[in-house]
């Protein structure tokens, strides 16, 4: 049991430390992670919601004091997103633990992919008007890989501010974490209605968690361009890619 918590703490620091940099990465770092400590992944879902969730909101917090978190795209973004949480948990009942790993293998190439590209993009000055529509539908996808996967969707809710707001990369990544705790703790409460997770387990990663996340909050102001962006893609594959990829050798012996 002892050894359980240090890797939960682990775990929780990397995500944390992830969270807090970029404002997304945790989640998809945390499920893997997860399921190498051999837990159903119903369950690591579950934990990596919950985990997610907490220290997205305590980073958050800490961002909202400097100023970087913008309200209007949280609400936004959260309100689509919730239901959208609850979806997500629905269709996982209904779709094979086979199935969902392979999406979530899928997902995880997208998303190093999509951060190793965009760290090639020249940044633009221009400012872009606050596109709701766009927030909106991007939400309501957020929430249901969020509620499939145990993801938090920063990876997805980033780019989007991005694109469709007037928000820096710095003010994105402190929205981006607001709206993680909002999505992935409500997805976290309604798993636990049906579950109970091993304490020890969440509370390990939930303490890593928010140390890490304090960390990379300060790391953050200081850290930041296309050098991070690419080792971030680089050991999103390597982790990610490499654990994912034990769980679907296990379920095919």
């Amino acid at each position: 049991m002892d050894s359980l918590i240090y890797e939960a703490l682990g775990i929780g620091l990397l995500l944390g430390t992830l969270l807090g940099l970029t404002g997304a990465g945790g989640s998809l770092v945390a499920l893997p992670l997860l399921l190498s400590l051999h837990l159903p992944l119903r369950d690591a879902v579950g934990v990596s919601l919950g985990a997610v969730g907490l220290s997205a909101l305590i980073g958050a917090i800490g961002r909202w004091r400097a100023g970087d978190v913008h309200l209007t795209p949280v609400l936004l973004l959260t309100a689509s997103g919730l239901p959208g949480s609850y979806l997500g948990q629905q269709l996982g009942r209904l779709i094979s633990e086979l199935w969902l790993i392979l999406g979530f293998c899928v997902l995880v190439l997208w998303s190093a992919w999509r951060m190793w590209r965009s760290a090639s993009l020249p940044e633009q000055s221009e400012k872009k008007p606050l596109n709701r529509g766009m927030l909106v539908f991007i939400g309501f996808w957020v929430g249901t890989l969020s509620g499939l996967m145990g993801v938090g969707g920063g990876f997805l809710i980033v780019p989007a501010l991005l694109w469709f707001s007037p928000l820096s990369m710095l003010a994105a990544t402190a929205t981006s974490m607001a709206v993680i705790a909002l999505v992935s703790g409500a997805g976290f409460l309604m798993y636990l209605q049906a579950a109970q997770p091993p304490l020890s387990l969440l509370a390990g990663i939930t303490l890593g968690g928010v140390i890490g996340v304090l960390l990379g909050n300060k790391l953050a102001t200081r850290l930041g361009g296309p050098m991070l962006q690419r080792i971030f893609a680089l050991m999103l594959l390597s982790v990610s890619l490499s654990l994912a990829a034990q769980k679907l050798l296990s379920l095919s012996l």
